[in-house]
């Protein structure tokens, strides 16, 4: 008998981090990301289409999960 798979792997956040703003009077980084359809911007704690929350901002990458908190990731920046 076939052995138990588990539930399906989550997919990967298509989104890529395509910049950073930095604003040394509010100390706060703000996130620039792109899904080919859109821009998007955001700070650590906010919520992304909907579906994604910034976990934190880095200067070279991001951390995103699912808002439900699964599928947590880094992003690098890319710079396109």
């Amino acid at each position: 008998p076939p052995a138990p798979t588990g539930p399906p792997p989550v997919p990967p956040i298509a989104l890529r981090f395509i910049g950073l703003v930095e604003s040394p009077a509010q100390s706060q980084r703000i996130a620039i990301l792109s899904d080919g359809r859109g821009i998007y911007q955001g700070r650590e704690g906010d919520i992304i289409e909907g579906r994604f929350r910034i976990l934190r901002i880095g200067v070279e990458s991001l951390e995103m999960a699912n808002v439900d908190g699964t599928g947590r990731q880094t992003i690098r920046l890319s710079g396109s």
